[in-house]
């Protein structure tokens, strides 16, 4: 069996493009071939399968995404080479549009994920009088695949209510236990960050664009340094508006983009995970933090909700709302024992968050959409 991605930008720092690197390391472990198609990739070693670069141009609104122009002039011929079994679009841009040209003069089952919340992000833009523009374009495109899968009923509900029926939901995010879990937790870290001091540690990890709620996590912080000193806030991460953010946030630590054992580390070392976010689909980050030891205080909205159990696995606060974030981080940093306690449940919550339980999910959606039912083990 043969799989051909599709993503317009593949990006250290995006959830989209590490989740669909976890995705390619599984399907090679079941001996499936793959290969990704992308208008620009920020490193080709991130990939351990075929390239396909495609020209692209800066996308205005955020300039480290690239949009793949369009047609399939730039992909084609190398595709005809693979022989892909399934096309399966991460983005629902340009790129998108050329794959579905490809798969439909070829007779080939396309399926699509629904990863990035983009009606939600025009706000954050000041072009929300384009939502309607946006849906248009994304039932036109999603209601001509075989099958759009979404990570959780809440976003499936939010899809079918657009008028986009096709729809699977499957988690689409998992953890590779090698990488992240409490064992990496370093006593050495914590000193370097506390300089001694006896104190908790927030942690926040995103692409710092303002899309994150990130003015909610400024305010959020602003509220618990003026009301307390028993804390410290760790960024990770980095993106367009870190400066600005750096200035929102006097005293909170910016450690920029991190990998590897580092960032197991980080997570590990750290204590309460602060993630105010309504933007998510599924919230990658959140599922890392709860196996590395993290309590976490999410906002009660889109994929995070779906994540948290609130006052067992975590809090969730109220959407864009410091204040009541601000109090579930409180109760947090004033309850040591609760923390341990949900700390304990969100241990056993993730526990079977597996890639290659995502990969088999997937699998059962591919052979749906394969006429001859052939074994894709």
């Amino acid at each position: 069996m043969k799989i051909a991605y599709f993503i317009a930008t593949l990006l250290k720092e995006d959830g989209v493009a590490c989740a669909l690197l976890e995705l390619i390391r599984e399907a090679q472990k079941k001996g499936i071939e793959s290969l990704v198609v992308t208008g620009w990739t920020e490193d080709k070693s991130m990939s351990s399968v075929q390239i396909i670069q495609v020209p692209s141009v800066k996308f205005p609104l955020y300039k480290a995404y690239r949009l793949p122009l369009p047609g399939v002039r730039g992909f084609e011929k190398k595709l005809d080479e693979f022989q892909p079994d399934i096309i399966h679009i991460h983005s629902p841009d340009t790129i998108a549009w050329a794959a579905l040209k490809y798969a439909k003069k070829r007779h080939i089952p396309i399926i699509a994920t629904y990863h990035t919340d983009f009606g939600r992000y025009l706000a954050y833009y000041h072009l929300s009088f384009l939502r309607p523009v946006v849906w248009s374009a994304l039932r036109r495109l999603y209601k001509q695949m075989r099958f759009v899968t979404t990570p959780s009923q809440l976003i499936s509900d939010e899809l079918i209510g657009h008028g986009i029926l096709n729809i699977r939901t499957i988690f689409h995010g998992g953890i590779d236990f090698t990488q992240f879990g409490s064992s990496f937790r370093s006593s050495e870290w914590r000193n370097k960050i506390l300089k001694g001091k006896n104190k908790t540690i927030l942690l926040c990890v995103c692409r710092l664009t303002w899309e994150k709620d990130l003015q909610i996590l400024a305010q959020t912080y602003n509220l618990l340094k003026k009301n307390r000193d028993d804390f410290a806030m760790v960024i990770a991460g980095d993106g367009p508006v870190r400066k600005k953010l750096e200035s929102l946030m006097p005293g909170a630590i910016f450690l920029g983009h991190l990998e590897g054992s580092e960032f197991a580390k980080v997570y590990a070392s750290c204590d309460i995970f602060l993630f105010p976010s309504t933007t998510e689909t599924f919230g990658r980050v959140t599922i890392e933090a709860m196996a590395s030891g993290l309590v976490p205080v999410v906002a009660d909205a889109g994929g995070s909700k779906s994540l948290v159990e609130n006052g067992k696995t975590g809090f969730l606060a109220r959407p864009k709302d410091p204040q009541d974030t601000y109090e579930k981080v409180s109760i947090l940093l004033n309850d040591p024992q609760l923390r341990k306690r949900m700390r304990n449940a969100s241990l056993n919550f993730v526990k079977d968050f597996t890639w290659g339980r995502v990969f088999e999910d997937f699998l059962q959606i591919y052979s749906k959409c394969l006429p001859d039912k052939e074994d894709l083990n």
